[in-house]
């Protein structure tokens, strides 16, 4: 009889001779990885593959200096970078779907690969690089599962490879403060070009091709797209971008000593842990032992007084020369200052929904006029990035275009005004903002909208159509929805595009004359006039007022 010792060396042995013999291998300049062979879905996969070296705190990663002798497993996803320990939700629908790395670590830059299991190197399959979103707080690409897109490429003969990675998020990823030097702010973003850098050197490897890259991402992946068209790498690592719900992040970029204030993150960072706020206070916070230091970092991560926890590392800041960010992205976007390259961006019919949570709503019963115009006056003046004054002809002139919202989803009018507000002012607007300048005669760019309008089954209907419930129709990482034609429509879409940088005829190009978009909404997909609020988003699109918003500093 074998002992329980046997039996464990016994099973380990056949798991590897298994990986090892069977399983898909890939030669990387990370090192040779053996993956997984997903014979009921006809797709390999390889995950927690090393992208960069493990990074030192607040400091840009490096590439790794000598890859791994022998076989390396790439069978189970990498440490997720460290983040809030739960998910967040509003009304019991979470903003993203269960992390699945192994754990958390500041240890964290890996990536993920899925592509068709009859892929061969060399092949040259297109590739889709999806970003992950959550605010720039939460999120990882352990969240993400490309297998339904994969497969769904094959079968309309049009085959992609799909991948994600993680980045640093947070207070790791994004810390402001006029302390930091130039290098250290930002590195999230920073780890995202490297992670585009590893996959354009290593594409030929996986059967990809190197010259057919598209970004992906959502919320704060989209943003992080624009991003990356308004601030690009010295080198071209992608071709295309696919952006969803992501515009407005980009615009709300403080300049980095705004966490210096009283109350500011930094402040409140340096005092907590005992590193002050003066000279010699970033090197001391790069020094704390990471048990010492996380979980004072997390008493940081305060939640706001309406919506889910926002907390002060949920943005990108504007640096000094030298710096990733070095100037307002409100004004490269005005100014066209950014790359002329394929894009499709689009938003939610109720991003905002989502976003404000249920305080509003909760509220019982809803307050007489007077109150409510107070505290739609507070949400208005607390977007401003900067903290500097909202005037009070401003903040009238808004309380007057948001007084009979057009989209009705519940019975609190109070509710429905600051989801409408929330929607244009962080979503909508931004976009609109965007697509006018990008789609320029001039600049001739190709540029395609989208409006998502689908009511995500069993959700709650004062949510609407909310921020992230388009993702639902990717099968990317969310419970399913049921069988609906939209899922195959927006999956043939995107699969489209990353093959021949065009979503297809029926999609026609944003241009600003014609102001069409596309409804994807199941069983009346099409373009549409996409004009809802144009009063109200033209208002907020004025410089002058994004101005007093602290869009421009």
């Amino acid at each position: 009889m074998l002992s329980p010792y046997s039996f464990i060396v016994l099973a380990f042995s056949s798991f590897f001779t298994a990986v090892e013999g069977s399983g898909p291998v890939v030669n990387t300049s990370s090192g040779s990885y053996a993956g997984v062979h997903d014979t009921q879905n006809e797709v390999n996969v390889f995950k927690g593959i090393r992208f960069a070296a493990t990074p030192a705190r607040f400091t840009p990663a490096a590439p790794i200096s000598k890859a791994p002798e022998g076989l390396q497993t790439a069978v189970a996803f990498g440490a997720d970078c460290p983040q809030l320990p739960t998910i967040l939700e509003t009304a019991g629908i979470p903003v993203g779907p269960p992390l699945r790395g192994a754990g958390q670590s500041e240890d964290c830059l890996f990536l993920n690969v899925w592509r068709p299991a009859s892929t061969a190197a060399k092949e040259k399959l297109p590739i889709l690089v999806y970003i992950h979103g959550g605010g720039y707080f939460a999120g990882s690409g352990s969240e993400w599962n490309g297998t339904t897109l994969v497969r769904r490429s094959v079968a309309t003969k049009k085959p992609i490879i799909f991948i994600t990675f993680n980045y640093r998020i947070g207070v790791l990823g994004f810390i402001g403060s006029a302390q930091a030097p130039p290098s250290a702010l930002n590195v999230g973003l920073q780890d995202q070009r490297d992670a585009l850098r590893w996959i354009q050197d290593n594409a030929e490897a996986f059967g990809g091709d190197s010259s057919q890259i598209t970004i992906f991402g959502e919320s704060a992946g989209g943003s992080s797209l624009h991003m990356h068209y308004l601030y690009p790498d010295s080198r071209r690592t992608f071709r295309a971008g696919i952006s969803s719900s992501g515009t407005s992040l980009a615009l709300n970029t403080p300049a980095c000593e705004w966490h210096d204030r009283p109350g500011g993150g930094y402040n409140i960072l340096g005092n907590i842990t005992g590193c002050g706020t003066g000279a010699g206070s970033f090197k001391c916070l790069q020094d704390l032992p990471f048990d010492k230091f996380w979980p004072l970092a997390l008493t940081t991560y305060q939640p706001p007084a309406v919506g889910i926890p926002i907390p002060p590392w949920s943005v990108t800041c504007k640096g000094p020369d030298g710096s990733l960010i070095d100037e307002y992205p409100a004004k490269k976007v005005v100014d066209g200052d950014f790359l002329n390259l394929p894009i499709i961006t689009g938003t939610n019919q109720n991003e905002g929904n989502l976003v404000i949570g249920t305080s509003f709503l909760d509220m019982t019963p809803q307050p007489p006029i007077e109150l409510e115009n107070s505290l739609l006056s507070g949400l208005i003046e607390v977007q401003a990035a900067n903290k500097v004054n909202v005037s009070q002809d401003t903040i009238t002139k808004l309380l007057d275009l948001y007084s009979n919202p057009t989209d009705n989803s519940s019975n609190s009018t109070l509710y429905n005004r600051a989801a409408q507000f929330t929607t244009d002012y962080s979503f909508l607007a931004p976009q609109r903002l965007f697509l006018k300048t990008a789609s320029a005669e001039e600049r001739k760019q190709d540029v395609w909208a989208y409006s998502f309008q689908q009511h995500l089954p069993g959700s709650p209907d004062f949510l609407g159509v909310f921020h992230t419930s388009d993702l639902y129709y990717l099968d990317m990482g969310f419970s399913p929805v049921p069988a609906q034609e939209l899922k195959s429509q927006m999956q043939d879409f995107y699969i489209s595009f990353v093959n021949d940088l065009n979503p297809g005829t029926y999609w026609p190009k944003y241009t600003e004359e014609s102001k069409i978009a596309m409804r994807l909404l199941d069983g009346e997909v099409g373009p549409i006039a996409e004009t809802v609020r144009r009063t109200q988003t033209d208002f907020l699109n004025q410089v002058e007022v994004m101005q007093e918003f602290g869009r421009f500093g």
